[in-house]
């Protein structure tokens, strides 16, 4: 008879909560990354009229380059494949 083991279900709930953290990263990434393109457009007339440096403009780049490689799987279970 086998006996059923402690450490196997221990760490079932940091795994869960490890899970769900990436879940809300994930989609707060995605997020990011779909309302950062209203920032460019100002970011770029202010550039223009050097109110920002060319640092903060690469930066804001950066930022979205990130949330986009960060957020680009959330909710792909949830989508439905073209046929």
């Amino acid at each position: 008879m086998r006996h059923a083991t402690v450490t196997g279900r221990l760490f079932e709930p940091i795994g869960w909560a490890l899970g769900r953290l990436l879940a809300v990263l994930e989609a707060g990434a995605f997020w990011a990354a779909a309302t950062f393109p209203v920032l460019h457009a100002p970011a770029g007339l202010l550039y223009v009229r050097e109110s920002i440096s060319t640092s903060v403009l690469v930066g804001l780049a950066l930022l979205h380059a990130i949330a986009i490689v960060v957020g680009h799987r959330y909710n792909c279970e949830g989508v439905a494949a073209d046929a």
